[in-house]
């Protein structure tokens, strides 16, 4: 009975975090997650069906994973060239220090515990599907 509880809310939560990560510092990069939010929540609002907020998670589950990647390299101690720096400005790559604005905190927080949360319910699903065909 307790998981069941835990399935409930990280499916619930699930659906804010993206938003969060859609919201919380708005740039190029984000964009595909509150594009995917809005989807989510348009169909749901249609058809209120709560698989609806699942819409795209597959999807932004690599999206993450590489922007995820390309925040990690653009903080290596790396000598960037200038045209590769404005692209990284331009697409909203930054870098975390003890000036970040709690935006850029909060946004690459919620990415990591995003893709975190979309793997584990993804390996639930599968375990789940696994012990029904078993």
């Amino acid at each position: 009975m307790k998981g069941s509880h835990l399935k409930v809310a990280s499916c619930l939560l699930l659906p804010a975090i993206q938003l969060v990560v859609g919201i919380s510092h708005p740039s190029w990069i984000s964009l595909p997650f509150f594009i995917g939010s809005c989807i989510g929540l348009v169909d749901w609002s249609l058809t209120s069906n709560f698989l609806g907020l699942f819409r795209l998670w597959k999807a932004l589950q690599f999206y993450a994973g590489f922007s995820i990647f390309m925040i990690y390299v653009y903080q290596l101690p790396i000598e960037f060239s200038s045209m590769l720096q404005w692209i990284a400005d331009f697409v909203g790559l930054f870098k975390i220090c003890s000036t970040s604005e709690w935006t850029e905190i909060c946004s690459s927080v919620s990415l990591v515990l995003f893709y975190i949360m979309v793997c584990i319910s993804f390996i639930t699903i599968g375990l789940i599907l696994f012990k029904d065909f078993s």
